[in-house]
Formats: C-alpha cells, structure tokens, sequence
C-alpha cells in the first residue's frame, strides 16, 4: 500500500515538473532592441512580433491618444495604440517599450501595439 501512494506521488511530481518546464520553453521573452536596430533589420522582423524600445517623438501623439511615433537616432516608427490602453506615464519625449506587430505601411513601418510600458517616474527622483 505504502509503495502505491510512493508511486503515485512521483507520477504526479514527474507531471508537475514536465508541465512547469513546457511552460517555461514557452514563455521565453522577445528579445528588446531599438527603432533603429528593428528598421535596419526590417526584412527579418517583419510580420512578427517585436518588443522595441524608442522615445515617444515630440507632437506625435494623435489628438484621440490611438497613434504616437517612436523615435530612435536614425529612424522612426507609428505605433498603433488603438486596441489597447495606454499607461499614464506614456508622454512625449519620454523612453518607453513597444510590444506588437510589426508591419510594412506606406512610406514606412507601424507596430500594432499589444502591451505599452514605461518607467516609473518616482523611481528615478532624488529623495531631497
């Protein structure tokens, strides 16, 4: 009887650590890159999903807050906000990370966001 029970808590820490690491093979995170690195190497990224980094180009932000420009030192990309909400902290001017599609459009590139984050303000403030 003892060796039964032995048994059938092996074969449930067996599946256990099987399912915990099939989710970790998973879930393996998109690597970041720039604006400028993702344009140089559009023809690889394209029609994939990316997560970049960039600033949020000055005046870029539509009236409605559904489109903004991220900016890196050579290049520039729209983003398309309008599926999802944007965090507070998403201003002009500042460095945030874009996650989404990237897609050709015309006379340039768009990434159609799924996830938007940026820094914590307070985070980076002198505490005098």
């Amino acid at each position: 009887m003892a060796s039964t029970r032995a048994s059938r808590l092996l074969v449930v820490g067996l599946l256990i650590t099987v399912l915990v690491l099939a989710m970790l093979i998973q879930a393996q995170p998109l690597p970041q890159i720039t604006v400028d690195e993702l344009v140089e190497n559009s023809n690889i990224h394209e029609g994939k999903e990316v997560h970049v980094r960039g600033i949020v180009v000055e005046g870029s932000t539509s009236e409605n807050g559904l489109f903004f420009i991220l900016g890196g030192n050579d290049y520039q990309i729209d983003i398309d906000v309008s599926g999802i909400s944007t965090p507070e902290g998403l201003v002009e001017g500042s460095t945030v990370v874009v996650q989404g599609k990237f897609r050709p459009i015309p006379g340039g590139w768009e990434i159609d966001a799924t996830q938007v984050q940026t820094g914590c303000p307070s985070k980076y403030e002198s505490d005098s």
